[in-house]
């Protein structure tokens, strides 16, 4: 039970958003240059997974994110470590939000901006759940999407044309590479899984995290090539909408369904974990961490920031970026420590350009804005 718990616990939170943006990055960057990329944020993913929850082993105490870095690496690194989680965490939700308008457009008829209103107030109201309870109902979402990803699959079997997998690409070879990294991210679940698993449950925790992100990646690949092989060039940045010529309208309005349940839940684990992040990390009052969650993904809809792609690119490329950088400073500092959760010790040699390859990513994810 502690297994399918663990397990459900950081597969529900992997697969989320980045799913549905996935066949449109691909189209954009040619199916080859998307699997090459595919291949290297997987195991750049399943690497930062595992330092992360080494780190979280190693450190005593219940804390999030900013919390471990002010622990291991300063109170200055944490300022700059706060600053870019909360950022990204925004993102993120905006980004749920923004599918979720999508969505609901398709199932109930709402306009783009009043379905993205509905779907935050809907979701704030949730977000005195405890993230356990959350993080549960995510994954038990999670179940149906699965398999509708593969009935989706067969059904698309027939409109599939290998034409389709060999277009050129139209215009940006690196975009698969920040949603890639924002699809394969369950980080956010890892302190959890720690309390779920317990303190000693290190092997386990280990091969959970392996086999969510290779169950992600089956079905990530499964849907991509569904989707692309029998849309081409009419694949939308919510990949359903282009499926209306192919697919049908009853195929289109299950996915939309199925797709907002799934974004919902995973937009109440990040407002849940943000709001406990507020509260543990900084000492907060609950209505106040509440507000500091809530407000402000509903501001930037509101301001105009409804470019699902660019967003979850840069979620993926500067967030977890950033992120990443700062788990590999303290995988440095801390390598002997490491050691005994990952079976192995970081070392200098792949550490630093791991990390100039993360820095450089952002860049050009920055510079193409």
């Amino acid at each position: 039970m502690k297994t399918l718990e663990g397990l459900g616990l950081l597969l529900g939170m992997i697969i989320g958003a980045g799913l549905f943006a996935l066949p449109y990055s691909f189209l954009q960057s040619g199916i080859v240059g998307g699997s090459l990329l595919f291949v290297l944020i997987l195991l750049v993913s399943w690497l930062l997974h595992s330092l992360y929850a080494a780190i979280i082993y190693i450190t005593p105490g219940k804390h999030r994110f900013p919390g471990y870095i002010k622990l291991h690496l300063g109170e200055r690194a944490e300022t700059l470590a706060a600053i870019f989680t909360f950022l990204s965490y925004y993102g993120a939700m905006l980004a749920y939000g923004l599918l979720g308008a999508i969505f609901l457009e398709t199932i109930l008829g709402l306009d783009f901006f009043g379905g993205g209103i509905l779907f935050f107030i809907a979701g704030g109201a949730l977000f005195f759940l405890s993230l356990r309870s959350v993080a549960k109902i995510n994954f038990y979402l999670t179940l149906p999407l699965l398999a509708f990803i593969l009935i989706l699959a067969v059904q698309l079997l027939p409109n599939v044309e290998s034409g389709n997998f060999t277009l050129p690409s139209t215009s940006d070879f690196l975009l698969p590479y920040g949603v890639l990294l924002f699809a394969f991210g369950g980080y956010a679940a890892l302190p959890d899984l720690h309390d779920v698993l317990g303190a000693n449950r290190r092997k386990l925790s280990k091969k959970i995290i392996l086999w969510s992100l290779i169950i992600s990646a089956l079905v990530y690949l499964i849907f991509i090539l569904a989707v692309l092989g029998a849309s081409g060039v009419q694949t939308t940045p919510d990949a359903f909408s282009g499926l209306l010529s192919t697919a049908g309208r009853s195929v289109v309005l299950i996915g939309s369904i199925i797709g907002i349940l799934t974004v919902f839940t995973s937009y109440l684990v990040f407002g849940v974990d943000l709001k406990l992040t507020f509260r543990y990390d900084y000492k907060f009052s609950e209505s106040i961490s509440w507000i500091l969650a809530f407000a402000p993904p509903l501001l930037l809809f509101a301001l105009g920031f409804t470019n699902l792609i660019k967003i979850l690119s840069l979620v993926g490329s500067v967030g977890l970026g950033i992120f990443a950088v700062f788990v590999l400073l303290i995988s440095w500092r801390e390598r002997e420590k490491l050691s005994s959760f990952l079976g192995f010790t970081p070392r200098a040699w792949w550490l630093l350009p791991l990390g100039v390859l993360i820095v450089l990513g952002a860049l050009q994810d920055i510079l193409n804005l």
